[in-house]
């Protein structure tokens, strides 16, 4: 068995992995990143995409599952694996999916035509989003996701006495401090937040359009609860779908979200309170437009998250005219080496680390 890591350059910000065993080849995840340009795309060859019997999708955000359409209109015609909800949030249509909650529950290994066994959890990134660990005869993948277990709102299932010869573990925030920063980045938000509605300056909240912003929504219910929070199309809609995503949340937080009012972004005026729009890099006219209309009145904007290069994000950052202060969804090096001390895997690849990968094939 043999694993390429096709997301290359891009490392853990696109994520692709070939893998080609005795009987059989499949991917995990098929990220796309636009502002690499030319190279946004994975580095499979039409051989390696023609090959693959399966997809496994471990979430719909972009740099997981972006490159859908690149995959099908270069010869894929295996079959994709993936949750209901993924499937709801992704843009692309997929023909005659593998959907994993009726292939079975999880911590269950089950068995795909061609002889590939497949196991699978909730990862806790956003709803949808698992962890998987694949087996074919005697060698055994194992693969994260984004998987996050101090996440506020989505549900995980613990990675906890799994085997593998070979996992890929997320530690997107590297070598960095964990668990104490990640309280002090929630109220470095908060109070960042606090200052500037005292000031009378609204604030403008670029989030994902699946899983950060509703943790966000939480602390800001708990903490400033006179705030006025509105919320574009996009993100209402999402919180009143949270009884069909039962399965993702935690129980408490549904409670918790059920009882915060939304409105929806006023369109002729701008009013003091907090706002959410589901453009984490301000790619959509409507999103550049309600950032500038809220800069004009003194407001504040805040990104949570990485701002990637040659984005609208990225300009109003370099020019002064906003700030991050990011909200952790995603592993430090401490974090998955207590994953990696839960279980017994053989070797790891987690980029942003010092297990980071060094060469683009491993053989298994």
């Amino acid at each position: 068995m043999k694993l390429y890591l096709t997301g290359r350059p891009c490392t853990q910000q696109r994520h692709c992995y070939f893998i080609e065993g005795e009987g059989l080849s499949f991917i995990v995840d098929c990220g796309y990143q636009r502002c690499y340009g030319e190279d946004a795309l994975p580095h499979l060859t039409g051989e390696q995409i023609r090959a693959a019997r399966y997809l496994f999708l471990t979430h719909s955000h972009e740099n997981q599952s972006g490159a859908l359409p690149f995959l099908f209109s270069n010869g894929f015609s295996g079959r994709v694996v993936l949750t209901t909800e993924t499937a709801r949030q992704i843009s692309f249509p997929l023909d005659d999916p593998i959907l994993l909650e009726a292939l079975s529950l999880p911590y269950t290994e089950s068995e795909l035509p061609g002889g590939l066994f497949v196991k699978w959890g909730r990862s806790g990134h956003c709803s949808g989003s698992a962890w998987y660990r694949l087996r074919e005869g005697k060698r055994a993948l194992f693969f994260s996701g984004d998987y996050y277990t101090r996440a506020r709102i989505h549900a995980s299932d613990p990675i906890v006495g799994m085997t593998a010869d070979l996992a890929v573990l997320d530690c997107d925030y590297g070598t960095q401090d964990g668990e104490n920063d990640r309280d002090e980045n929630v109220d470095r938000l908060m109070d960042a937040i606090s200052e500037a509605l005292a000031d009378g300056r609204p604030v403008l909240l670029p989030v994902p359009k699946y899983g950060r912003a509703q943790g966000i929504l939480s602390y800001l219910s708990e903490r400033l609860p006179q705030t006025d929070i509105f919320g574009d199309t996009h993100f209402i809609t999402e919180l009143g779908h949270l009884d069909a995503n039962a399965i993702w949340v935690r129980p408490e937080a549904q409670d918790l979200l059920g009882a915060i009012f939304v409105r929806s972004i006023p369109e002729t005026f701008v009013a003091l309170g907090v706002y959410f729009v589901s453009d984490p890099q301000l790619d959509t006219p409507y999103a550049r437009d309600l950032a500038e209309s809220l800069l004009a009145c003194g407001g504040r904007v805040i990104f949570t998250g990485t701002v990637e290069p040659n984005t609208h994000a990225a300009a109003l950052l370099h020019a002064g005219m906003a700030r991050t202060l990011r909200y952790g969804i995603h592993c430090t090096q401490t974090d998955m080496l207590r994953i990696a001390e839960q279980n017994a895997f053989t070797r790891i690849i987690a980029y942003r680390s010092d297990f980071a990968p060094t060469q683009a094939v491993y053989e298994i």
